[in-house]
Order: C-alpha cells, then sequence, then structure tokens
C-alpha cells in the first residue's frame, strides 16, 4: 500500500509522452569518445561509476574519463548540474572539464587529469598523516577555490581529502561536484540532506528531518575543518562508527577536534613557501613464513625544493592491519550506497517538487479561469442590462413625443372649433375673446405638463428600476468575488497541506529505505564481527594443543630432572611420581582447554550481546529520527494551519471596509439620481405648447457622475 501510494504522488500524468532527446549544451551526442580518446587505464571505481586515465588521440592530452551509465533522461539530468558547474568554474585550483560525451547510454565526464592523485590516497601510502607546512598549504589553495566558488553561488557540500586531488607542481585541484548546488541568488539556502556523512556539518544533518531548517555556504566551512582534522590524522572524526550512526552524533555532540591537540600547533591560513613533496611509490610485498604478516617495502622519490630524494621503508603488516583495510574497505562500500541512496532521494524529491509545483499552477490557473468567467459573466450581465434600459428610455421618449405631438394637435383642433364656433357667437366682444384664448393656452400647457411630468415619472420610476438592479448584479458580482477569494484561499491552503503531507510521506518512505539499508549493513558489520571472532577463536583452539604439548614436554623434562636430582626413593616410587604428574598435566590442561571454552564462549556472548546492542541502539536512533520526522511534520501543519486562520482573519477584516465602502458607493449613486430626478421634477418650462420649446428630459447615467 505505501509503495502504491508513493508511484501514486509522484506520478504527473496518465500518459506516456515520448520526448525529444534534449540538447545540453557542453554534452555531445551521439558521439563515440573512443574516437577522441583513448582508455589508458583505470584510476578508480567511485559511487556512481568508473575512473579512467584517458589520452587525446590528437593532442595527447591526459584526462580523467568518469563513466556513468544512465538508463533514462531523467538520471542524465541528475549529473548536468556537475558538468554545468565544472564547465562555468574557470579557476587553478578547481579541476578544469575538457569535454562530455553522451553515447550508448553512458555519460562520458572528461576531466582534467592530477598525477598527484586524492590527498586520501597519498596519506594512506604514507601511512600518516601530512605535515603542518603541507596543510597549510593545500588549506590556503582549497580556501582560495572556496572563495571562488561561493562567489559565483556554488556550494560545494561534499569537501573532504578524498575529493582534493595533487598536481605534480604541488598544487591541489578541488574536484567532484556532483552533489554541489548551484544556487540563483546569493543568499538562497539549501535543504537537501546530501554529501558524505563524516565530513556533514550539523545543518545538513538536520535537513534529513527537517526541511525547514536549511543551509547556506558555511556548510563547506564545516567540511573543511573535518578535513584539515583527517589531514592531520588520516581519518576524520568518528571514522570507527557507521555512517548511518555518525549522523546523530554530529547532530548531539560538540564540534570535533584533534585527538592530540599538543602536538600540533594552530594551522596558518597562509604560508610563504612551498614545498614540493608528493611521493612516487613503488610497493614489494615479501611473505614471511614464520609468521602470519607480510612485509611492505616502499620505495619514494621525493621531489623537495628541486631536489630528488630516494628513501626505501620497511614494513610488518600484520593482521591488526589487514583488519583496518578490510574496515575500511566496508566503509567505503557503506558509503558507496549511501551516496547512490542520496542520489534517489535528491531525484525523487525533484520529481515530487516538480509534481507539486504543477499542482499550484493548475490550481491557480483553475482559479483564474473562474474568476475571469465569473467577472466576464456580470460583466456582461450588466452591459446587457444598460443597453435594454437605453433601448428602453430611448422608446420611451419617442413614445412622450409622439404622444406629445399628438395630443398637442389633438387639443388644437378641437380648441380651433371651439374658437371658430366662439367666434360665430361673440363676433363683437374682443375682451371675451381674449379671455378664452387664454383660457385654451392655459389647457393646453396643463394637459402638456401633466403628460410631461407623467414622462418624468415613469422614466424616473424606470430608471430607479434599473439602478436597483445593476446595484444588485454588483453586490452579487463582488459577493461571488468574495466567495471565489475564500475558496480560493482555503483549497490553497488544503493543497498546501496535502503538498505537504506528500513531502513527509516521500520523507518517510526515504528514511524506511535507509533504515532497510541501515539494518542491512549492521547485520554484516555484526556478522563479520562474529566471523573474525570465530577464526580467532578457531586459530586460538588450533594452536592450544600445540602449546600445551611443547609446555607438556618442558615441564616433564623439567619434573623428571628434578626427580633425579631430590630422589631418595625407589624406581618404582619415581615412575608413581611422574605418572601422578601426567595426570596433574593432563588435569592442568584439560582446565585450560575448558578455560579457553568458556574464555571463547564468554567472548562470543559478549559479541552476541555487543551485536544486539548495536542493533538496538541502530533502532533507537531510527525510531527518534522518525519520531522526529513526525514531530516535525505536525508541527508543520499545525504552523500551516495558523497561518491559513491568520491570513483568512485578514482577509476578513479587509473585506469588511470593502464591503462598506461599496454599499457607501451604491448609495451614492442612488441619492444622486434622486437629486437628479427632483431637480428635473422641479424644473419647469415656460411655454411648453411651443414646438420650438419641447422640454426633453435627459435621463441620470452613471457615466454623468465618473
Amino acid at each position: 500500500m505505501a509503495f502504491a501510494k508513493f508511484s501514486k504522488i509522484l506520478r504527473l500524468s496518465n500518459f506516456d509522452i515520448k520526448k525529444k532527446a534534449k540538447q545540453y549544451e557542453h554534452v555531445h551526442r551521439d558521439i563515440n569518445p573512443n574516437d577522441q580518446w583513448e582508455i589508458i587505464g583505470e584510476l578508480g571505481d567511485g559511487a556512481f561509476g568508473k575512473v579512467y586515465k584517458a589520452k587525446n588521440k590528437e593532442t595527447g592530452a591526459l584526462a580523467a574519463a568518469k563513466v556513468i551509465e544512465t538508463k533514462t533522461e531523467e538520471e542524465l539530468e541528475d549529473y548536468m548540474v556537475e558538468i554545468d558547474i565544472l564547465a562555468k568554474c574557470d579557476h587553478r585550483y578547481i579541476v578544469k572539464l575538457l569535454d562530455a560525451f553522451y553515447h550508448d547510454a553512458k555519460l562520458w565526464i572528461m576531466i582534467e587529469f592530477c598525477p598527484g592523485g586524492a590527498v586520501d590516497a597519498t596519506m594512506l601510502e604514507l601511512d600518516r598523516g601530512l605535515m603542518e607546512p603541507q596543510i597549510q598549504v593545500i588549506c590556503r589553495q582549497t580556501l582560495e577555490a572556496l572563495v571562488y566558488l561561493h562567489s559565483i553561488k556554488i556550494i560545494h557540500r561534499d569537501l573532504k581529502a578524498g575529493n582534493i586531488l595533487l598536481t605534480l607542481d604541488g598544487d591541489i585541484k578541488l574536484a567532484d561536484f556532483g552533489v554541489s548546488a548551484k544556487n540563483t541568488k546569493t543568499l538562497q539556502r539549501r535543504d537537501s540532506f546530501i554529501g558524505t556523512p563524516y565530513w556533514m556539518a550539523p545543518e545538513v544533518v538536520m535537513c534529513e528531518t527537517m526541511k525547514d531548517a536549511p543551509y547556506d555556504y558555511k556548510a563547506d566551512i564545516w567540511s573543511l575543518g573535518i578535513t584539515l582534522i583527517e589531514l592531520a590524522q588520516i581519518e576524520p572524526p568518528h571514522h570507527e562508527l557507521n555512517p548511518m550512526r555518525v549522523l546523530l552524533k554530529i547532530a548531539k555532540s560538540e564540534p570535533p577536534t584533534l585527538e592530540q591537540p599538543n602536538n600540533h600547533s594552530i594551522v596558518v591560513l597562509y604560508c610563504d613557501t612551498k614545498h614540493t613533496l608528493w611521493p612516487l611509490i613503488t610497493p614489494c610485498l615479501l611473505q614471511d613464513s614464520r609468521f602470519s604478516s607480510k612485509t611492505l617495502k616502499r620505495t619514494r622519490k621525493f621531489v623537495i625544493d628541486g631536489l630528488e630524494v630516494s628513501v626505501t621503508t620497511s614494513k610488518i603488516i600484520g593482521d591488526d592491519e589487514k583488519k583496518d583495510e578490510e574496515m575500511r574497505f566496508l566503509r567505503r562500500q557503506e558509503l558507496r550506497d549511501l551516496r547512490l541512496l542520496q542520489k534517489e532521494e535528491h531525484r525523487a524529491q525533484a520529481l515530487l517538487n516538480t509534481k507539486l509545483d504543477a499542482q499550484k499552477e493548475q490550481m491557480q490557473r483553475r482559479f483564474d479561469q473562474e474568476m475571469n468567467a465569473k467577472k466576464k459573466f456580470y460583466d456582461t450581465e450588466l452591459e446587457s442590462l444598460e443597453k435594454h434600459q437605453k433601448q428602453t428610455i430611448e422608446k420611451m421618449e419617442t413614445d412622450h413625443a409622439i404622444k406629445l405631438r399628438d395630443e398637442t394637435k389633438r387639443i388644437r383642433s378641437e380648441q380651433d372649433r371651439d374658437y371658430n364656433k366662439f367666434l360665430d357667437q361673440m363676433k363683437r366682444n374682443k375682451k371675451e375673446e381674449q379671455n378664452f384664448l387664454s383660457a385654451q393656452k392655459n389647457h393646453l400647457d396643463t394637459t402638456l405638463k401633466r403628460i410631461i411630468s407623467e414622462n418624468k415619472r415613469e422614466i424616473s420610476e424606470t430608471e430607479r428600476q434599473c439602478l436597483n438592479k445593476k446595484q444588485n448584479l454588483v453586490r452579487d458580482r463582488e459577493a461571488t468575488i468574495w466567495d471565489l477569494d475564500e475558496k480560493n484561499l482555503h483549497e490553497k491552503h488544503q493543497l498546501l497541506k496535502q503538498q505537504l503531507k506528500d513531502q513527509y510521506f516521500l520523507q518517510r518512505h526515504q528514511l524506511l529505505k535507509k533504515h532497510e539499508k541501515e539494518q542491512e549493513q549492521m547485520q554484516c558489520y555484526n556478522q563479520r564481527m562474529i566471523e573474525l571472532l570465530k577464526a580467532r577463536q578457531q586459530q586460538e583452539k588450533g594452536r592450544l594443543p600445540k602449546i600445551q604439548r611443547s609446555e607438556g614436554k618442558t615441564r616433564m623434562v623439567m619434573f623428571k630432572k628434578s626427580l633425579r636430582i631430590n630422589s631418595t626413593g625407589s624406581t618404582s616410587e619415581d615412575r608413581e611420581k611422574i605418572k601422578q604428574f601426567a595426570q596433574q598435566e593432563d588435569k592442568r590442561q584439560k582446565a585450560e582447554r575448558l578455560h579457553q571454552q568458556q574464555k571463547h564462549e564468554h567472548q562470543m556472548r559478549d559479541m552476541v550481546g555487543q551485536c544486539e546492542g548495536n542493533v538496538r541502539e541502530l533502532q533507537q536512533l531510527q525510531n527518534e529520527k522518525c519520531h522526529l520526522l513526525i514531530e516535525n511534520e505536525t508541527q508543520r501543519l499545525k504552523s500551516l494551519d495558523e497561518q491559513h486562520n491568520h491570513h483568512l482573519k485578514e482577509w476578513r477584516e479587509q473585506l469588511k471596509p470593502r464591503k462598506k465602502a461599496l454599499e457607501e458607493e451604491l448609495t451614492q449613486r442612488k441619492r444622486e439620481q434622486e437629486v437628479f430626478f427632483k431637480m428635473s421634477e422641479n424644473s419647469e418650462c415656460l411655454s411648453p405648447s411651443s414646438p420650438n420649446k419641447l422640454t426633453k428630459f435627459l435621463p441620470y447615467s452613471e457615466s454623468s457622475t465618473t
């Protein structure tokens, strides 16, 4: 179920889209590197591939060819950061990128060749740490390289003696940018748990369970300090611990120091003179037949200030040295497994981040589309309402003009008939004629004023209804926008919570894989320790009879000799004493064998107890990590809820003045319309019956107030 959910989280699409092969700036595709470079020999075996010594067929230049098998384009993408960083860097103490190829599902990275090899290999060949003048030179040159890297926003993240290479001129070259980070901003911080445990800074270790505590370039400074201790002592601090177990030690302990600080003075960061002192070693192993050990003879040729010095030394390699070499090999294997796990975690995390970014973009795009659709709908409704209102008012004005004209014509026709009739009756009375005409005019004006007033009232009522509809639409529009905003806040919060849960689910999944690998390594380590103990006990058990026989013969000879000197009895008594002595010797040897057996059983019980204690300690550390991860997830979810509630409260507080401002604006518009209509009703036409002075009513419009 967990794996199915994990696969579901990382699934970006249900469709398999065949992508076109991506072209990279510094990588040549479909060009066989063997056509340009010749492989001379193998230099080493790294965590992600083998490293060969190569020679350019045209120029004769030497290079270290890092060959990595990649199955997919996504895996190839993982190594582009290293290639881009190497191509970007131009510094005397950083290895240069000579070329890069991708051919036959293999990535070839051709890097500047450093004949001196890595510093840690040199120390192992010398069988001692470096001297302080040498450490000073390495420290100063490494610092110059780090200053350059940090100035171009690059964090190395894997600084150690194994990644510091030596040239024949005595200079160093910083190498292996496989886990380096290329920032886009100067103060950008990282939250990736990646690097080699023994050299990791505490803030990098904490990123295994706490992604909200990122680190910056200062992590390289910590790694440099550990590297300086390694240069002085051959091994880094806590080297005896399992790489997985050393992480908690780094996080909880004080910063490590030299084991014997009195033997070292303060390391100076600048050295005026530089000595060329790198050995060329020719080993010769001689087998000693008397002991289970080997003698290693080494012939070293040194160049010190231009003078060549040759020294031959011999060293007996015993069982302890063999055991140390075996443990060192196991540690390297464990580190390689850890690097592979870190690479897989980094790839899975990048894939998940891509999926989460796509989800955010999709949600924001959906919200914008929904918001635009709602706004467009209400804008269309308002536009349609205003258009319909304009058509209605124009029709009312036209009908009003026609009605006014027809009514005026009718009244004038009636008044003309009445006037002619009145003239026939009152032909000689001029004063009554004038009164009659005045009365007719007053009647016409009154009728027209009534018609105009009725038309104004109808238009006013229509405008009020239209304004109410428009304001209701505006209210609905704003309410819909507010609802969408609130819905978007809730959906964004739920998405962030789900994404946070997905991230922690991925972290738990990766942590469980790491714990399985830790348990597997611990079982191998415990089994190895038990096998070594059994082998040693078997050797002791095999040597004991020989030792007892030799000691028994010696003791018997000494007893017989003392018996001859001190003997006063007969021969039979001497034989009896010898017989008793032999029986006592048998009992003593039997007691020795029993004691050895009990000792071996006790050692085995102690070893089994120690192995079980190691397993319990590992389980406790794993439980602590899981508990810390769950605690951190709970705290992050709680913080996310509090942050959402705070944003929602702020949004609602900002909503109140927005609602108040909207209502005030709508009330102001209604008030302005009422004032306009009141002024229109109070305004009177002096002569409504005049054909040239017909009053045309101009309705209130929102555009007139803007």
